[in-house]
């Protein structure tokens, strides 16, 4: 083969391969991966969403009842970066990007110097794993309920049911809680334990 041929053949073949290449759109993220980009309130199906919300909640209870800063900031810092993540998959809510602005006018308030090994005071529940896991999964079960998906609701209600339970049966550990949550504990531990056998007798 002539080389003048062979080097036009070869620079033919590059260009199909580039035009092959950049011509070829980028793939979905899966069929249902943008769901709910345009969503701009109401509760979202989403673990995430629920936590920040919890993050959110304890955050105002934190500054009202004076907890350490140092704390504050570290539990803070978490937050932050779960509201970052929320913001881009749900860039129109609302709620989302008040809890961001939040978070964000909080964190730069805090002194940089206060200790952050600080413990909350005694019955503050932000970092109480039982109570903290069977708020955040009583409304993600509703959620996951609502959007049809009966199987992770009743799982989700399993774990509520299962916390709660200790709350109620080991009083000790909670007595130094706010009244508020310890009446939600005892009035939502009966209350789950329905609506999941509801759950179940629809599911089989």
């Amino acid at each position: 083969m002539d080389r003048r041929v062979g080097l036009a053949f070869l620079l033919t073949l590059a260009a199909c391969a580039t035009f092959t290449f950049t011509a070829t759109p980028a793939r979905a993220q899966g069929l249902y991966g943008n769901e709910g980009k345009d969503k701009t309130s109401g509760d979202l199906d989403d673990q995430d969403y629920w936590w920040t919300k919890w993050d959110a909640k304890m955050l105002e209870e934190a500054i009202k009842t004076r907890q350490p800063e140092g704390h504050i900031a570290v539990n803070l810092a978490s937050a932050i970066r779960r509201v970052d993540d929320l913001a881009k998959k749900y860039p129109k809510h609302e709620e989302i990007k008040k809890w961001k602005a939040r978070f964000e006018e909080v964190d730069k308030k805090i002194d940089q110097n206060a200790p952050r090994g600080a413990s909350f005071k005694p019955g503050f529940p932000w970092d109480m794993a039982n109570f903290a896991q069977a708020w955040v999964n009583y409304g993600y079960g509703k959620a996951k309920f609502d959007a049809g998906n009966v199987n992770d609701a009743i799982g989700l209600y399993q774990n509520v049911v299962y916390n709660l339970k200790i709350i109620h049966d080991r009083p000790e550990l909670f007595d130094t809680m706010p009244e508020e949550y310890k009446k939600w504990a005892a009035d939502t531990y009966p209350e789950a334990q329905k609506t999941l056998d509801e759950w179940k007798k629809k599911n089989h």
